[in-house]
């Protein structure tokens, strides 16, 4: 048999909704798969809380020595703001869990045969995998005390239609990648897979990373099951402090260089086959756009970088609601508003989503601290002067004939929290146009070139939707001041490395491969072709399980390991 010539079948760049599928569906079909993560794995109680860990490791920036969980990318000539994760899981470790099906009508434009009815079972095989189900609020006791999913649920009834709409907004409940199984708060338990996790305990921390692991992260189902399920003599690793830096065709296999973030000087090469990038929107479409400007990938299609959007997101606080909604309890997300619109002018579908945002409760501690509150602040000169009186009737010996019981007196020095407890979040998202470009600077950094305008449809309807919540709400409408300046904060960004049925059409095909370059895959948010309405995550997932399922299976082939390699061969 001819001598093997590169490490791995597959090597997988990124873990998120894309990288962590492929891998767990390969690692099944029996090919040596290795997993090249830049960030680290983030165990039960790693993510960090403390002022001092929180200062170090929540930022990823490598050039000021940080290797955290999260990136912001930002610069004056870009139009978008946009945060992404970093770490075994990706984007899991920080989205808000909601795991929704797109629309049968969104999938206009969508190349090959994509279609909702192709994507249903593959969906179904997602939300089995992460275990997902809706936000338990109308059957158990314990989570139905949760007063921000009880103003949502309200507000549909009393939003009314809006103007452009075909019909009045739907409450749902989505499902979510959280486990609600167990006897009480935090009680540990096994999932299917095998991985220890515990029962959500309400307490908003979702977005900076689960310390309880509530959270059905990629790490703890489809990674985790890719760990365990490797058979005898197969290669499954994963990597994490492995940052790519060049990717190169080298006669039939690629060249995967990658560095520790720590030591970014030290250069280290893997071989592979197959190579599945699955670095995200940004990442993906910037390591490509890279290895286009540097010779080492000069045939990827001119559409590479295109078709870029942040899938309709802005955000809006509410302050100083008539209602409680103490949006410190529970998930970062329980439930949406469905809104269903008229197309826009030029025929391209509109929808969009109004939901529930929570936050932690040690963020609510900061703003208390942060926006000084009269109460508090009488408390406190209250306690003093308490002390100061009975020090005074000590000196003097006379009786104290006050309660020793001073726990009010202590009390009285917190604040109420009024501003947190009357502060609601509300997230949107939905269908704007996918006609932006990521471009590299001269120094390769990327930036998004995107206008607000030809989604002002979208960003109307959404903006006039919360300025009405408001008003119902009796609260002051605060939105992000960047709307102002027709900039978008996009935690959901999608596109640069369209799909599309030929190059002449996109930078993937159908089937996610690099059109050419045979063996190099994109799959991730990066190849969608428009925005999905909804969070995008689950359509990620169940794109990546319908490519999967079109790669050969190796034990249906009845070859022996070193057959097939002579088979790949030819």
């Amino acid at each position: 048999m001819a001598q093997r010539q590169w490490d791995y079948d597959y090597i997988v760049i990124g873990s998120g909704f894309g990288g962590s599928v492929m891998t767990c569906r390969l690692v099944e079909k029996g090919y040596d798969v290795c997993v090249l993560e830049r960030g680290r794995q983030w165990k039960m109680h790693e993510f960090p809380r403390r002022p001092q860990e929180v200062q170090q490791n929540l930022i990823w920036k490598p050039q000021d020595g940080k290797y955290g969980l999260m990136e912001f990318q930002d610069s004056p000539e870009s139009d978008a703001m946009t945060l992404t994760a970093s770490g075994l899981g990706g984007g899991s470790l920080l989205y808000a869990n909601v795991l929704y099906r797109m629309p049968a009508e969104f999938f206009k434009g969508w190349p090959g045969s994509y279609t909702r009815d192709l994507l249903d079972p593959y969906y179904d095989r997602v939300l089995k995998m992460m275990e997902a189900k809706p936000y338990p609020f109308e059957s158990q006791t314990y989570y139905k005390n949760t007063p921000k999913t009880a103003t949502l649920k309200r507000l549909a009834d009393e939003v009314g239609i809006p103007e452009g709409a075909t019909e009045k907004p739907r409450f749902v409940l989505p499902p979510l990648a959280v486990r609600f199984d167990g006897d009480f708060p935090g009680a540990q338990g096994v999932n299917s897979h095998g991985a220890v996790q515990s029962r959500c305990n309400k307490c908003g921390d979702c977005d900076i990373g689960c310390n309880i692991h509530a959270k059905n992260t990629l790490d703890l189902n489809y990674l985790f099951r890719a760990r365990r399920i490797k058979k005898e003599n197969q290669k499954v690793d994963v990597r994490t402090h492995a940052e790519v830096k060049r990717i190169e065709k080298k006669d039939d296999h690629y060249l995967i260089t990658f560095v520790i973030p720590e030591f970014p000087m030290r250069e280290n090469t893997l071989k592979a086959k197959h190579v599945i990038l699955s670095a995200g929107s940004i990442g993906s479409t910037t390591l490509l756009l890279r290895m286009k400007k540097e010779g080492h990938l000069p045939l990827l299609s001119s559409w590479l970088g295109k078709k870029w959007c942040g899938n309709g997101d802005h955000m809006s606080l509410i302050l100083n609601t008539e209602p409680i909604v103490d949006a410190t309890v529970g998930p970062v997300i329980t439930g949406a508003l469905e809104y269903k619109f008229k197309d826009y002018d030029d025929g391209y579908p509109h929808g969009m989503y109004l939901q529930d945002a929570g936050y932690p409760a040690g963020f609510a501690w900061y703003l208390s601290g942060k926006i000084p509150q009269v109460k508090g602040i009488m408390g406190a000169l209250n306690l003093v002067g308490q002390n100061v009186k009975k020090y005074l009737l000590k000196i003097v010996h006379a009786p104290n004939r006050e309660d020793v019981n001073v726990g009010d007196l202590f009390s009285r020095v917190l604040d109420r929290a009024e501003f947190t407890k009357r502060a609601f979040l509300i997230l949107g998202m939905g269908r704007d146009k996918p006609d932006g470009e990521i471009q590299l600077r001269p120094d390769n950094q990327p930036i998004i070139r995107w206008k607000m305008k030809d989604s002002k449809t979208h960003f109307d309807r959404v903006r006039a939707e919360m300025r009405k919540i408001a008003k119902i709400l009796k609260g002051f409408n605060f939105e992000v001041p960047l709307i102002h300046l027709d900039k978008v904060i996009a935690v959901h960004p999608l596109g640069g490395c369209p799909m599309g049925n030929s190059r002449e059409q996109g930078v993937v095909s159908p089937e996610g491969e690099v059109f050419g370059y045979p063996g190099l895959y994109v799959v991730d948010g990066s190849i969608l072709p428009t925005s999905t309405g909804p969070n995008p995550s689950l359509t990620i997932a169940a794109v990546a399980e319908h490519i999967a399922e079109q790669i050969p299976d190796l034990k249906n082939r009845g070859l022996g390991r070193a057959e097939h390699e002579d088979y790949q061969r030819c």
